[in-house]
């Protein structure tokens, strides 16, 4: 005991307190009845070592809406805070001039349309006469001067005709370029999202370009990290080999247990100049029993990330961790009667996890199932999981089989 730090001290005291005062309660009045329980083993592996490194988590979409037109703000349907879905009104323009010059446009395409009608009535005419001389001609009927002149005429009025066709093409565009400006006079929603700040309001006068409101992405969310130079290697390994890596959010609290797990996306390939720290983006979720978004943009983070380094870990299964106010523990079985040992988790691998301990060795027993509403002293009854049969089972000192 001399050896531990004062906190280590501190738990093994409180164990040897609780197991001594169960067993003397369990003389006493008979104590509970054993728990049934599945056992793991405690074992000792050749892991690579991670590292903690910091974070946040950021949208992969965020939007700054501007207007693609000027105008005077008149309606502002959003505040900050908000939730839109894709298409939703956000803001509108005065669009009383917008809409005179689309009706203007029309009625230039009116006109255009039937500017394009005569020209093409006046070139069948011609082309009929031309070709009723013509006839004459090959009967001797027909001067040749009468001729000429009627080819003529037909080509002026296949020119006027392409005229014609170009001008209505010219007033399409602009009708299209008008119908396009006016609905530009309201803002919609690009994608659904959280509106995060606003940048215009009702009587502003809206320049081309300018900002309107700024929306984030709550459905496209990454965990950014930051990680050395010498662990560059080590990360984009993992990534190749689609390796999962442990996020602890503080602001899950005891959801989801504090932490998620997530797919390293990409490791930018820049540094940045002043840390030589290399920007990693990491795949994350994390929802609550109804299917809600718990991750926010702007909450910090950790990740333990892998180092390239391989150590000696002594690692429980994931279900023996105990959540309790004073941390971490695992129950062990102590010659079939429960016990309690504090543990600081340093990294998950799959279903196992790395841990420090002063009190678990390999080769100890820790209880996987049954951990729950487990007490020190109390009694033991093993399951074996496959066969589901009782394969040992102490009873609680001075309590009944």
């Amino acid at each position: 005991m001399g050896s531990l730090s004062g906190s280590w001290q501190r738990w093994v005291t409180a164990c040897v307190v609780g197991l001594l005062g169960t067993i003397a309660n369990g003389q006493g009045r008979g104590g509970p009845p054993p728990a049934n329980v599945v056992l793991d083993e405690v074992r000792t592996e050749e892991l690579v070592q991670r590292r903690v490194v910091t974070g946040e988590i950021r949208s992969r979409i965020t939007s700054a809406l501007a207007s693609q037109v000027e105008g005077l703000m008149v309606s502002m349907q959003v505040e900050e805070g908000d939730m839109v879905a894709r298409g939703q009104v956000i803001a509108k323009l005065d669009d009383v001039r917008a809409r005179i010059a689309f009706d203007q446009a029309m009625a230039d395409v009116d006109f255009a349309q039937a500017v394009m009608m005569q020209r093409q009535a006046e070139l069948e005419i011609a082309q009929r006469d031309l070709g009723r001389l013509e006839e004459l001609a090959r009967m001797g009927s027909s001067g040749v001067s009468q001729l000429d002149e009627a080819k003529t005429l037909v080509a002026s009025r296949q020119a006027l005709m392409a005229q014609a066709k170009a001008e209505m093409i010219s007033a399409k565009g602009d009708l299209n370029l008008r119908e396009r400006e006016l609905e530009d006079m309201t803002i919609v929603a690009p994608f659904r999202g959280r509106v995060v700040s606003k940048d215009s309001e009702v009587g502003q006068w809206v320049g081309r370009g300018d900002e309107i409101v700024t929306i984030v992405s709550l459905d496209a969310l990454e965990a950014w990290v930051d990680v050395p130079e010498d662990v560059y290697a080590a990360v984009d390994d993992a990534r190749a080999h689609g390796e999962q890596v442990e996020i602890m959010l503080p602001a899950l609290g005891d959801r989801n247990g504090g932490r998620v797990f997530g797919e390293i996306l990409a490791i930018l390939p820049q540094a940045d100049s002043l840390s030589r720290l290399f920007a990693v983006r990491i795949a994350v979720s994390a929802k609550d029993e109804d299917g809600k978004n718990l991750l926010r943009p702007g909450m910090s983070l950790s990740a333990l990330v892998p180092t390239g380094k391989p150590g000696a870990f002594v690692t429980v299964s994931k279900d023996a961790i105990v959540r309790k106010p004073t941390g971490e523990v695992v129950y062990y079985s102590n010659d079939g009667v429960s016990a309690i040992a504090p543990v600081t988790r340093l990294f998950a691998v799959g279903d196992r996890v790395a841990v420090r301990s002063p009190m678990l060795r390999p080769g100890m027993m820790v209880v996987v199932a049954g951990n729950e509403r487990l007490r020190p002293g109390q009694g033991l009854k093993v399951h074996d999981p496959a066969s589901d049969d009782v394969v040992g089972a102490k009873p609680t000192p001075g309590g009944s089989d």
